[in-house]
């Protein structure tokens, strides 16, 4: 496979390998966590922002090498959210804290760019929370009693969720005791469909739910609503 231009990478871009120089390496330290951040620039001049969760440093410490030439495979593509960035790109390269997530881009599910027969994983910040609520689904005939509530990633983009009582009951019993807490959700395994006018992420028999999981993506993602809301986060009021 070539190496993919550094300006053409966007999230719609399926397969990708990228040959970059290491022009600068440094570490930003903040609430949370820390990282290990770079830019890098290719052949044709194009450049993009790097970031390296610190606790995953040691597995890229030989290979990150300012002035070296590296060949990259193994990053996600996210876009920026600073408001300052180091270089002009408007998404950068971000190496998961735990390489058994994917985490989709909302971008890419909105824009209906998602293929609909693969579950993904998405991670954003539970807000809109309902109450508990019966109706039909598409794996039982009966009734089944269901949460809805809204994911917002860090873009202030949301996508509506649909899980079942059973897998969302700590998600609805946290927001109900605690209204301080900003919530991270962490969605595995569900479906994507477009449904009433909007595309909804519903749960099947697979799902997962995590809150606030221990990993890089949720501490950096508490950290960002930290600081453009500040520490402590209003939540909506519960939806009838």
């Amino acid at each position: 496979m070539e190496p993919y231009p550094l300006s053409k990478l966007n999230p719609d871009t399926s397969e990708w390998r990228i040959r970059a120089k290491v022009l600068a390496i440094w570490q930003e330290y903040y609430d949370h966590y820390s990282t290990v951040d770079v830019v890098l620039v290719d052949d044709k001049g194009g450049k993009i922002h790097g970031i390296i969760p610190m606790e995953l440093m040691p597995q890229f410490s030989s290979r990150i090498v300012e002035n070296r030439w590296i060949v990259i495979t193994d990053f996600i593509l996210r876009p920026v959210v600073d408001a300052l960035k180091p270089v002009a790109h408007r998404f950068e390269l971000e190496r998961s804290g735990d390489g058994f997530y994917d985490f989709v881009d909302f971008g890419r599910i909105l824009n209906g760019a998602h293929d609909t027969s693969i579950c993904v994983d998405i991670i954003g910040k539970a807000i809109n929370v309902s109450k508990i609520t019966s109706f039909g689904c598409h794996v039982y005939e009966d009734q089944v009693e269901h949460i809805v509530f809204d994911l917002q990633d860090t873009s202030e983009r949301v996508l509506r969720c649909v899980l079942s009582i059973t897998d969302a009951l700590p998600l609805y019993r946290l927001w109900m005791t605690d209204p301080s807490d900003v919530i991270i959700c962490v969605l595995r395994f569900v479906r994507v469909e477009f449904r009433e006018g909007m595309w909804i992420c519903s749960g099947v028999r697979c799902s997962k739910l995590l809150l606030n999981p221990s990993i890089p993506d949720v501490k950096k993602m508490k950290s960002v609503f930290s600081i453009k809301h500040g520490p402590v986060a209003k939540k909506q009021k519960i939806k009838d």
